[in-house]
């Protein structure tokens, strides 16, 4: 099951990524810019899903999603241009001004919209993941270097044979303090999250309980 939602978001993104690779580029000299950086991310995912599933599978499927987009792409275009023709005619019955009318929709045009919200909802989906990655690295490090250096202060505290028992244990309870604190400022942002999917949860819950009995 894995594998194969790892596959077709692969397919996925090919063929969304194959529409900004196919577009001509008048700039001549190469630099490192947004275009080329997806041109070339997308080269690597068409090899490995090459690698994986095979070139006519890959083919077959991205020519069987280009029949399709193209036939919505056509539906959706006819029909907002009919919802254009009628919101025009209801502005020109309100008096607003006629020659001011809506602009025509193509199918290209749709399914340029199309495909650059489907790269721009994989790139949310792939940042997101990162994201969470990256905070949980954080977290595990931040940890580390915590208690590292809590446990270094220990060390000092308990080995300073100048301080006095009272100086030693008013060290320690500082010490203590902000360890505490410093827990519970890290964690209390994971917490209210939980806290907070787990409300909406049972607000759901609620609501679909409300909704069964009044039926």
């Amino acid at each position: 099951m894995a594998r194969f939602f790892l596959t077709t978001y692969v397919m996925v993104w090919s063929f969304a990524v194959g529409a900004v690779q196919a577009e001509p580029s008048g700039e001549s000299p190469p630099s490192v810019t947004l275009r080329t950086l997806i041109r070339g991310t997308s080269l690597e995912v068409q090899r490995y899903a090459e690698s994986v599933l095979g070139t006519d599978v890959i083919r077959s499927t991205a020519e069987f999603l280009e029949t399709v987009i193209r036939f919505l792409a056509e539906g959706a275009a006819s029909g907002l241009n009919v919802i254009a023709v009628y919101v025009t005619e209801i502005l020109r019955v309100t008096g607003f001004d006629a020659s001011l009318t809506l602009p025509r929709f193509t199918p290209e045009g749709v399914t340029a919209v199309a495909q650059w919200g489907l790269i721009a909802l994989i790139g949310y989906w792939v940042l997101t993941i990162l994201l969470r990655l990256l905070i949980g690295v954080m977290r595990q490090v931040f940890w580390v270097v915590k208690t590292v250096l809590a446990l270094w202060l220990f060390g000092l505290i308990v080995t300073d044979k100048n301080a006095t028992a009272d100086t030693t244990a008013v060290r320690l309870a500082v010490l203590v303090l902000g360890c505490v604190l410093l827990t519970l400022l890290t964690s209390g942002s994971a917490k209210s999250s939980a806290v907070e999917h787990r409300l909406s949860s049972l607000e759901g819950r609620v609501k679909a309980v409300e909704k069964r009995k009044g039926d």
